[in-house]
């Protein structure tokens, strides 16, 4: 062992804490903290720490890093990570709304090895009892944990402590999935909710109701429906028509889309074309370069809030309780319908835009669709149509006519 290197133990009120300490390349003496004995430090794992540490002396030149804060650090990730990934804008935007409002206020003035576990879970607890939804604050440790990452590669930290966070349990989503008939009764209530409108409301609420039907016939996300262009939509395609998802518009902005397998092309049902060619006929915005879905009378984007007012009108008129999401549960609401009515896990795949049918197993699983009609024609195909049910029904009818016989 170097001289003057050595493993240091303090027992401090929250327990005991291991060190070391040792001289860097250029001789100045460094103490350098590794972890508490609740994380699993021993004498025996601190020394081999040493002994690595002074490997790195000798063989590397190792020198004692620069002071950097974890707001530095985080900035300076904030800066190069996003470019590096290639990360879409709105990722990028969703991760430094994190960073500047959430993290560095926790953290920022802390050095990334100061940021242990129970800090990080005094941050996550925080958060919950503030009102934020575990799947928000599982999100913040998740840009924590990429930070801290790097904090590791940069010989910053030992080991990135997000790993052994009790994090807040997500419970198991579900969404509200319209049956065919509840999508045709809420079609019908948009119809009459036009009927009652006049002038520019009347107007806002036709563009609503193509909108519903895209939402539930195509299962576009939200940020697809805003994004689509006129010169997207082939109507006349002797191929038959289709749409082409190939921009986002996202907080106002455009944007490519979600991933690769997101710019895809949806093949359109005659009803469907029949719907967007009579909007387009309608609207003042028909070029294009225009956006399908827009105010009628400005030309700017269609407002989801209001878009979400006069959809649950029609949830309302059509006799439909519960909480319905305007667009996600649509979207969630096309891609299990289509799974009950046949379609291919490859064109269930494509067509939702997934990159991998797991995703799109687990959008039809949550849903709770049972594939009923599936079930009976298996029966069918097995046994005829002397199913259980068929069976029960004719020994009923045996046991009546023995009765009566009997009689």
């Amino acid at each position: 062992m170097a001289s003057g290197a050595c493993v240091l133990r303090y027992a401090g009120p929250r327990g005991v804490t291991w060190s070391i300490k040792f001289s860097d390349a250029d001789g100045r003496q460094v103490r350098e903290r590794l972890g508490k004995a609740s994380e699993g430090w021993t004498r025996r794992r601190a020394e081999s720490a040493l002994r690595a540490r002074l490997v790195e002396v000798e063989r590397d030149s190792y020198r004692k890093p620069a002071a950097v804060t974890f707001e530095s650090l985080a900035l300076e990730w904030l800066a190069t990570y996003p470019p590096t990934k290639s990360l879409k804008r709105s990722t990028t935007d969703g991760y430094r709304s994190i960073i500047e409002l959430h993290l560095i206020p926790a953290f920022g003035h802390l050095r990334p090895d100061r940021v242990e576990v129970e800090v990080i879970e005094r941050y996550a607890a925080e958060k919950r009892q503030a009102g934020y939804e575990p799947r928000t604050v599982n999100r913040h440790l998740n840009v924590l944990s990429l930070i801290l990452g790097a904090a590791v590669k940069r010989k910053l930290a030992r080991a990135n402590p997000v790993a052994l966070v009790d994090r807040p349990k997500d419970p198991r989503r579900r969404w509200r999935i319209l049956s065919p008939i509840e999508v045709r009764a809420v079609e019908r209530a948009f119809d009459e909710l036009i009927e009652e409108a006049e002038d520019e409301e009347r107007l806002r609420r036709q563009t609503g109701r193509v909108a519903f039907l895209v939402i539930y016939g195509a299962g576009l996300r939200l940020s697809e429906l805003l994004g689509l262009h006129w010169r997207a939509v082939r109507l006349a395609d002797p191929e038959g028509a289709s749409l082409r998802v190939e921009e986002t518009l996202v907080r106002g902005r455009a944007d490519t889309p979600k991933s690769e397998a997101s710019a895809r092309t949806i093949a359109l049902g005659p009803r469907l074309a029949e719907e967007l060619f009579q909007h387009r006929r309608r609207s003042n915005y028909a070029g294009d370069d225009e956006r399908v879905f827009v105010s009628p009378l400005t030309g700017a984007p269609l407002d989801p809030k209001r878009y979400a007012a006069t959809f649950r009108l029609a949830l309302e008129r059509a006799g439909i309780s519960g909480y319905v999401r305007p667009c996600h549960d649509g979207r969630h609401s096309s891609i299990t319908n289509a799974a009950a009515a046949g379609a291919s896990p490859m064109a269930l795949m494509t067509r939702s835009g997934h990159a991998d049918f797991k995703t799109t197993q687990i959008y039809i699983d949550l849903a709770g669709e049972t594939f009923r009609e599936e079930a009976e024609l298996l029966e069918r195909r097995l046994w005829g149509e002397s199913s259980t049910k068929k069976r029960y029904e004719n020994a009923s009818q045996l046991t009546e006519a023995e009765t009566e016989a009997s009689v």
